[in-house]
């Protein structure tokens, strides 16, 4: 299958590393440093395997439309990165998006209706340009977006678990997005607050009413906005928790690099939802405001350190 990977990031890079080990026809689009050392160097995938590969690495994406475009940008980015990829979405070309975060989607069906969407629970971190750890080895869920089926759908799952990324296909994506988005909500925000790997959330007694009251918030937004769950948040959370408990979340790592972090996109997602129908989500609103704070905090001392 010929795929393309926008924002090849760590998990973005993982997805890309194995697809192309399968055989596929694989490009990767990236920041230009990663895209050197892959093009010098190839990818290196360390941790739960261990291999380099040699994908196609680019900085734009290509004209000529692939089979399937696969977004993996940070959730702030995906409506520059479609619009620079716009040539690249021809009329068979399907749009998956595997971000954390709501709303992408949306973007997305704005540029084609060949829109799905998933979740992934496997762990990733860069390492350095050109070598991701793959720290955790969890499940992948795709479906149309918002709801039904498509035989391309079946497909991806195919050659998705044929590259070794174990992957299931719904006809409730939304629902799934919304239960990932409600993990996040409590893996990222405790523990980029906390600045602990994930399974200190599961190890640490003090924590387990509190993540369940956040999960819980989640919950009552989407089941007022007629969200339906085919897994329930609290049994996918404990169960990330698990498969990623060496991981420090994506917004840490984001928070440790003095880069801008997704939160805006998870609690600030969750909030604005619930104000939609007359809820409240304090629990979600004190995580955002602070982890942006926690965000400004790094970004002045990035920029002492480069003074």
């Amino acid at each position: 299958m010929k795929i393309y990977v926008l924002g090849a990031g760590s998990i973005g890079s993982l997805f890309g590393a194995l697809l192309t080990r399968a055989g596929n026809d694989v490009t990767l689009i990236g920041r230009e440093e990663h895209v050197r050392a892959i093009e010098e160097n190839g990818l290196h995938i360390s941790g739960i395997e261990d291999f380099t590969v040699y994908p196609k690495a680019t900085l734009h994406a290509p004209p000529d439309p692939p089979e399937l475009l696969m977004l993996s940008t940070k959730s702030y980015s995906t409506r520059e990165a479609l619009e620079c990829a716009r040539n690249s979405i021809g009329p068979e070309t399907w749009v998956l998006s595997i971000q954390n975060g709501l709303g992408n989607e949306e973007l997305a069906l704005r540029f084609t209706s060949n829109v799905m969407g998933g979740v992934t629970t496997n762990g990733a971190m860069l390492v350095e340009w050109g070598h991701v750890r793959w720290t955790g080895k969890g499940i992948t869920v795709i479906g149309r977006y918002p709801t039904g089926r498509d035989p391309f759908v079946d497909e991806v799952a195919e050659v998705f678990n044929s590259s070794g990324l174990e992957t299931h296909v719904t006809e409730n994506v939304n629902g799934w997005k919304w239960a990932k988005a409600i993990v996040n909500s409590v893996i990222n925000g405790l523990g980029t607050v906390l600045e602990v790997r994930n399974g200190f959330l599961k190890d640490d007694p003090h924590l387990e009413g509190i993540s369940v009251d956040i999960a819980r918030e989640g919950c009552i937004v989407a089941q007022q906005l007629g969200v339906q769950f085919e897994v329930h948040p609290l049994e996918l959370l404990w169960d990330t928790i698990e498969r990623t408990r060496e991981n420090y979340n994506s917004t840490l790592q984001d928070i440790k690099r003095g880069k801008r972090t997704e939160v805006d996109y998870i609690h600030g997602k969750i909030v604005e939802y619930a104000q939609s129908v007359g809820l409240e989500a304090p629990r979600n609103e004190l995580l955002w405001t602070l982890i942006k704070a926690k965000e400004t905090l790094a970004s002045r001392e990035g920029f002492k350190r480069k003074k």
